[in-house]
């Protein structure tokens, strides 16, 4: 090939080279001293594991993912400055909720249509329903979300085969009279008539004529058989009290609860000492009356 032919040639070569790299420069100026823009982000809430539903919110269940604003969802749950997950979102489940999914408003239990009373009830939990009036659900004053006792009232009757006078006696006047005792301690208010959320105003609550509480399956049972036996009444108990009170007195009954008995008694006891005769007496209850009988 021609010695000449071959210096053009690579001329050109080494021209188109150098064109090249000052394109391939003026570009990467350009490039360079163009701001990155950066996308904004804003955290919402996800679950930190997987969430069975009915399962009621606590610490650990959440969590706040980065999420890019411009890709934000509606009902997706953003954090407000330093809000603690618990802070923005409480409640209970009303589905299935897996790990990493943002946790929405809508899947919680009140926000969506369905068996409100099922979804409040924890593992192992019964429904039972009380009917109320105003005195036994204190004067309506009673919503959902309190917790009461449940107190029953129901008269006793007392047999026994002792032929002894005094026990007849003494059985005799005590028959067929009331006694009341506290039979279950602390459940929780679901419902008051239809309703499974305490109005947020107040005026609109009234006196409902049907409590539904959440309790075990054997305090169900318990409850069935006590509303045949007497007359079942609420005690709202204060917020937050949640101890369960060991009975340490007799069971209250209506010749016990006043106490003109023993002071007759006492006074009778006196007297009988004071004339030195034997003070062994049996004493016999019948509501407000008592006899004194001396032991032979």
């Amino acid at each position: 090939m021609n010695k000449n032919i071959l210096i053009v040639l690579g001329g050109a070569l080494l021209v188109a080279f150098l064109v090249a790299m000052l394109v391939q420069m003026v570009l990467g100026g350009k490039k360079s001293d163009a701001p990155t823009v950066q996308e904004a982000k804003v955290e919402i809430l996800v679950a930190s594991k997987d969430l069975s539903i009915g399962r009621a919110l606590v610490d650990g269940d959440l969590r706040w993912q980065e999420w890019p604003k411009s890709s934000v969802f509606p009902g997706a749950v953003i954090r407000d400055g330093d809000q603690k997950e618990t802070e923005a979102l409480e409640g209970r489940l009303a589905r299935d909720v897996a790990k990493g999914e943002p946790v929405m408003k809508s899947a919680l239990i009140g926000q969506v249509r369905g068996n409100l009373v099922a979804g409040f009830l924890e593992p192992g939990q019964r429904a039972v329903a009380i009917s109320v009036d105003a005195s036994s659900m204190v004067g309506g004053f009673i919503g959902p979300g309190d917790y009461v006792d449940v107190i029953l009232t129901y008269r006793e009757s007392i047999r026994t085969k002792d032929d002894d006078p005094r026990v007849t006696k003494m059985l005799e006047l005590n028959l067929d009279k009331l006694a009341t005792e506290t039979i279950l301690q602390n459940v929780k208010v679901l419902a008051v008539d239809q309703m499974a959320e305490r109005p947020e105003d107040d005026e609109k609550i009234k006196v409902g004529k049907t409590i539904t509480i959440a309790v075990s399956a054997q305090d169900a049972e318990r409850l069935f058989l006590a509303s045949k036996l007497g007359d079942l009444t609420l005690a709202l108990r204060g917020v937050g009290d949640s101890n369960v009170v060991e009975k340490s007195w007799p069971t209250i009954s209506d010749a016990r609860l006043t106490h003109m008995s023993d002071e007759i008694y006492e006074e009778y006891d006196k007297m009988k000492k004071d004339a030195g005769i034997n003070s062994d007496i049996v004493r016999i209850y019948s509501g407000g009356n008592i006899e004194v009988m001396p032991v032979q």
